[in-house]
């Protein structure tokens, strides 16, 4: 592939950081300096970020790391302008993407009665989703709702993790979400390379000029991405990254 990558964009949980637990530092580190650093050398990509986590977790890893760019929350749903604070959402979002949303989140409530563990994603207002730190539950959980959802909400796409789950619409999820941001940035998306771990990154994987896995990755990412990184998470990005300044350099 010979085209400059211009553009890194990352998933959080299970690639930047790893849920539920405090990030590694000095890993953290590395990805702040090379995003220092791409401020001034052209061969380091800018760094954005393309995750299902809602705007306000977005925008508080944004800022550690220094992201000058926009970002994408919510699986693609809504855009934001760290340096403005200017959210936009999806323009293929149907006009009542919101209120059907809403009927979603109603029954995970419905749900937090029977199970109190669950932990719905209150936050979001596109995405309906919930976390649950308890894995074997989130498994039984996850059953129980994707059933729901494809019976009375077909619309919707299901993407899990081992500590989540979350109903997306289909025209806004990662991959509608890095075209959308490449139509933002008047860049083919050929420039932009990504790192995603599970189902909900598989269309951005598919999407980009580059893509990774981190090692820590489900087995269908490993398969769809261009390459898989030899570390975990962080360190899976930290190497990917290292990898597409390699790149940039060689054209």
């Amino acid at each position: 592939m010979s085209q400059k990558i211009k553009y890194f964009l990352v998933d959080l949980d299970g690639c930047v950081t790893d849920p539920f637990s405090s990030p590694d530092w000095s890993l953290i580190s590395q990805l702040r300096a090379l995003s220092d650093r791409s401020h001034t050398d052209s061969n380091v990509p800018k760094l954005s970020i393309c995750t299902g986590r809602p705007a306000p977790y977005t925008e508080a890893v944004g800022q550690w790391l220094n992201v000058q760019v926009p970002v994408l929350f919510e699986s693609g749903a809504g855009m934001l302008d760290l340096t403005g604070q200017q959210v936009t959402w999806n323009p293929l979002l149907p006009a009542n993407a919101l209120h059907i949303s809403a009927q979603v989140k109603d029954y995970i409530l419905q749900l937090k009665q029977q199970f109190p563990e669950l932990q719905p994603e209150s936050s979001k207002q596109i995405d309906a989703g919930f976390v649950c730190a308890d894995y074997q539950r989130m498994q039984q959980l996850a059953v129980i709702f994707s059933e729901y959802v494809k019976q009375h909400f077909p619309m919707f796409e299901l993407h899990a993790t081992d500590i989540s789950i979350s109903a997306i619409w289909p025209c806004a999820n990662k991959g509608s979400g890095l075209e959308w941001f490449c139509q933002v940035m008047d860049i083919p998306t050929s420039s932009v390379a990504f790192i995603g771990d599970t189902s909900g990154d598989i269309p951005a994987i598919e999407r980009a000029g580059i893509s990774f896995a981190p090692q820590n990755a489900d087995s269908n990412n490993k398969l769809r991405a261009d390459f898989v990184t030899q570390t975990n998470s962080t360190g899976g990005v930290v190497e990917a990254w290292q990898q597409l300044i390699k790149h940039n350099q060689a054209l």
